[in-house]
């Protein structure tokens, strides 16, 4: 069960990587989507941290709702002076918020999340560890069935 949800992992992290997210851009659908996913992702760690008193980055959910958060602060930061990126991506965070983010506390969640630093996230970097790490697996999955 543990491998699988490594694997898992490793799936949704590549995924997530290999979506090229973090770039400059002034798609207004695009600022939405990735507001969107980014408040989805905010919405499982607030409910992770609320069901279990913390975050845990060995709980593959956890780790890949970060990773989203995570993209999602950097396209912010890249887009920091496209005034049409910003509001595009706060309606998309309202649309998800699920009457957690609203149009009423958007902007605050926003400005938090430009205020944090650690954040920054390289996909490349990324999918290139997440392709070791699949391929580690993949080696020790082998090792195992020669054993057996």
């Amino acid at each position: 069960m543990k491998r699988l949800s490594i694997i898992m992992m490793c799936f949704a992290t590549m995924a997530l990587a290999s979506c090229g997210m973090t770039r400059n851009t002034s798609s207004g659908s695009e600022a939405k989507t990735s507001g969107r996913n980014t408040a989805n992702a905010l919405l499982a760690l607030y409910n992770s941290y609320r069901t279990h008193g913390t975050i845990s980055l060995s709980n593959a959910n956890d780790l890949t709702s970060t990773l989203v958060v995570a993209t999602g602060y950097t396209n912010l930061r890249n887009n920091q002076g496209n005034a049409e990126y910003r509001k595009a991506f706060a309606a998309g965070m309202v649309s998800a918020g699920t009457n957690l983010i609203t149009s009423a506390n958007v902007e605050r969640v926003i400005n938090t999340m430009n205020g944090l630093t650690g954040l920054n996230v390289n996909a490349s970097n990324i999918s290139n560890s997440v392709g070791t790490a699949t391929a580690i697996i993949q080696l020790l999955q082998a090792l195992n069935a020669t054993s057996n």
